[in-house]
């Protein structure tokens, strides 16, 4: 700063008396530390994956609450309780075997499962000039998401999220279960 800014500025400031301690409003950031932190609800309005637009499923009637699975996975807060693979399994079995684990895990009080659809198929266009390879998504992974949403599982459904690389990545998810209070 040169001389005739600096003038101005002392000029401006000549009145300005600082703020007393007792005078200043406390800061949101610390003082919301000791509240109690509400569960969060993912709403069925935003664009988040699993989750479609509100009206583009007849499941949206309810929301998944957002629990961060995969974060407290690696961090050792939760441990997988089970592993589910629908590798070499047709629609019907795969639904078939993801309705029973359900509502057996939930029974058991077993509620972080992992269940492993598979990424699809690489397919590559024979003709034309691009070949680059393209990603199919399953048939099986495609309909998890339709299972997991469906209100025949809300009740034992508290959150799902797409596994961390180590359990599968795009191939796996990771369903948490409700406390069964029975």
């Amino acid at each position: 700063m040169n001389n005739e800014e600096n003038d101005l500025f002392l000029k401006q400031m000549k009145g300005v008396t600082p703020i007393k301690k007792n005078n200043r409003t406390p800061n949101t950031k610390t003082s919301n530390k000791n509240k109690i932190i509400k569960k969060k609800t993912i709403p069925t309005n935003i664009n988040t994956p699993g989750v479609e637009k509100k009206g583009e499923t007849k499941y949206s009637h309810f929301a998944l609450e957002r629990v961060n699975i995969r974060k407290n996975i690696k961090k050792n807060i939760l441990k997988i309780d089970k592993k589910i693979d629908f590798h070499g399994k047709g629609l019907l079995e795969a639904e078939e075997i993801f309705s029973s684990t359900i509502v057996e895990c939930f029974n058991k009080n077993k509620r972080c499962l992992l269940f492993v659809t598979g990424k699809g198929l690489f397919k590559t266009k024979d003709f034309g000039y691009n070949n680059d390879p393209k990603l199919y998504h399953g048939v099986i992974r495609a309909e998890f998401f339709n299972w997991v949403k469906s209100k025949n599982f809300s009740k034992h459904i508290l959150s799902f999220e797409q596994a961390s690389i180590e359990h599968g990545g795009d191939g796996a998810f990771y369903v948490y279960l409700r406390k069964n209070k029975n």
